[in-house]
């Protein structure tokens, strides 16, 4: 049966349009990809450069840092210092970064809960617990997780018996933190007791005696009178009172101080007032990127380095 000319011209129009859409939906994807893989180049080429500005400030920083730690080699870091001022945001091509530096040994060094003075830290951070208003049995918690010498949990501990129940489960470290961020691991840390004891506390695993700790500290770790918050410095002992803590905050402005205030008992923990650890957290963003840059850095003989670098979390 022979076909109309006009019916074989509607056939040939159909199969235009259906030739024509097949490859305008080509197109259209190939233009879509084609966006995709340039979004992708630029981003990565934003990340790779936020991650050398980065880095460029890590080196800043380390300058920063030997330039007052020189100058301050007998009167000790403290907060009046260049390294401790909160610098505004410094422009770059395509965005701007900001950081700070913060002194570590101002901090409660939760890898000082094992040890031989195990005992002094772990009544210290009991004591900071319950000043946040956190449960006390939270210290024996992070004991459990670090103690390798006990498979048997103490009050209000946890062992791997109760890890191991958890979905998922996993196993004690039964060894020193190397990150804060182990807490969430711990039992009783949910975030919110995470985010409240962060700005007070360090993992920072220590084999000898930082520069410029005390002959007489009965640990490798001393708490630096100059940079701690008031509440780490009460909690050096029971019988500190607000009015000891308040005269330590108000003399060490601007320059810091030398000598403590404090009649500390003998079983409690070191006091310097110098610094061997600092933590440096820099923002690069470039465009829609941003990298976040936490550096660990460790004063040794002058000599400021980068012992530990993490991108994005602690």
């Amino acid at each position: 049966m022979m076909r109309s000319p006009s019916a074989q011209r509607g056939v040939a129009l159909i199969t235009a349009l259906v030739v024509l859409a097949i490859a305008a939906t080509l197109s259209a994807a190939m233009i879509w990809q084609g966006s995709l893989d340039e979004r992708r180049t630029a981003t990565l080429i934003q990340g790779n450069q936020a991650m050398e500005y980065a880095l460029g400030a890590e080196s800043w920083a380390q300058q920063i840092l030997q330039r007052d730690l020189k100058k301050s080699s007998q009167g000790g870091v403290n907060l009046g210092q260049d390294w401790a001022q909160q610098l505004p945001p410094l422009p770059v091509e395509g965005g701007q970064i900001t950081g700070h530096i913060e002194d570590m040994q101002g901090r409660f060094n939760l890898d000082m809960l094992t040890g031989a003075s195990a005992a002094i830290y772990q009544a210290q951070f009991t004591r900071m617990l319950q000043a946040l208003n956190l449960d006390p049995s939270i210290a024996q918690g992070v004991v459990d997780w670090m103690n390798a010498s006990s498979s048997q949990a103490q009050s209000g501990g946890a062992k791997d018996d109760f890890y191991s129940r958890l979905q998922p489960p996993y196993l004690t470290a039964q060894a020193p933190m190397t990150s804060v961020s182990e807490l969430l691991l711990v039992k009783g840390v949910t975030p919110q007791v995470y985010a409240a004891l962060l700005p007070y506390v360090c993992a920072i695993p220590v084999a000898a005696a930082p520069p410029g700790s005390p002959a007489n500290t009965p640990s490798s770790w001393a708490l630096n009178l100059n940079t701690a918050s008031p509440l780490v410095i009460a909690s050096l002992a029971p019988s500190i009172s607000q009015d000891q803590v308040d005269q330590i905050v108000a003399t060490r402005v601007p320059n810091g101080i030398t000598t403590s205030p404090l009649k500390l008992p003998s079983n409690s923990p070191g006091v310097g007032f110098n610094s061997g650890y600092f933590l440096l957290t820099v923002t690069a963003e470039i465009g829609s990127t941003h990298v976040t840059l936490y550096s660990l850095l460790r004063n040794s003989g002058g000599q400021v380095t980068a012992v530990r670098r993490t991108f994005g979390t602690l």
